[in-house]
């Protein structure tokens, strides 16, 4: 019972010799893992969405229809309705 401790801190050191010549593909695991856990869904979901409209942003922001004053918006609408 007497050397449990040593074989605790042998275990110890020869775990953190492999994580040490192994960080290429440790380090990206852990990083990984920790964005997994600790970052929002609503972060996610926030990121996508960025993503998949960043080329698309630009086109639509020089729309005109994004850019029409009130009055064109209603001429527009009565333009529809008939």
């Amino acid at each position: 019972m007497a050397q449990l401790p040593i074989l605790i801190v042998a275990y110890f050191f020869g775990a953190v010799t492999y994580l040490a010549a192994h960080a290429w593909i440790v380090v990206p695991v852990i990083v990984a893992a920790w964005l997994l856990l600790f970052v929002p869904n609503k972060t996610w979901a926030k990121l996508r969405g960025t993503a998949a409209t960043t080329g698309r942003l630009t086109a639509r922001e020089a729309s005109p229809v994004r850019n029409a004053t009130p009055q064109a918006s209603r001429a527009r609408e009565l333009a529809h309705s008939r």
